[in-house]
This record gives structure tokens, sequence and C-alpha cells, in this order.
């Protein structure tokens, strides 16, 4: 049969072929290490307000790198010591900051006691 939207087939065997073939499947990435703040560095203009506002002091300027807007932008310093408050957050104006909180260790619920 031929004509109609794929013709005799020959483009639906195609498309089934890349879809299995070696190229078209992707090793795995390796595994990221875990931070407690994403930086958008690429919108970053540098006031350095997070800086003043982190009470760890684990926030500072990138002075070797400059981003696409023509500023240094801030950079993590000590990820273990962030402490996850999220005020470099509230006080940027251009929204560059994604906080996240450490993950829990799994703790056995409080067993409750009762009062007879």
């Amino acid at each position: 049969m031929t004509g109609g939207l794929f013709g005799d087939g020959l483009r639906t065997r195609k498309c089934i072929q890349m879809a299995i073939s070696p190229i078209a499947i992707r090793p795995p990435r390796p595994p990221v290490p875990w931070t407690p703040l994403v930086i958008a560095d690429e919108r970053c203009k540098g006031c350095e307000l997070c800086v003043a506002a982190c009470p760890k002091a684990v926030l500072a300027l990138d002075r070797g790198r400059v981003n696409l807007l023509g500023y240094h932008p801030v950079r993590l310093t000590d990820a273990s010591a962030c402490t996850s408050c999220a005020f470099c957050a509230r006080v940027c104006p251009d929204a560059v900051f994604t906080v996240w909180v450490a993950p829990r260790e799994a703790q056995p619920a409080p067993r409750e006691e009762r009062v007879r």
C-alpha cells in the first residue's frame, strides 16, 4: 500500500529503528552531589545582598568568572555549612536561588504513652 500518512510504513520503521538504536540510548548520568543551594548564576547581577544576609558567611562573589550579563556571580563556598535558612533567597532581587533542605534521616515515630 502506498500513500497515506506514512506511505508504505517506511517512515514508521525508521522511527522505531532510531528509538531502539544504541545511539538513542544514553548512558546514565553520574550521581550529582547534594547541595543545599542551587544558584542560577547567569541571572545574578552581583549585588552582594545575599552575601551580606548570609548568617554563616558561605556566599561570595566569584571574582574569577563573569556571566553573560557582565557581572561576577555569587557562589556557595561551603555547602556543608549552609543551613538552608533561605535569607539569601529572600533578599535577592533577581530570584537566582533555589533552596533545598537536607533530607532527614528516617527516625522512628515517637511512641505515645497512655495514662491510665
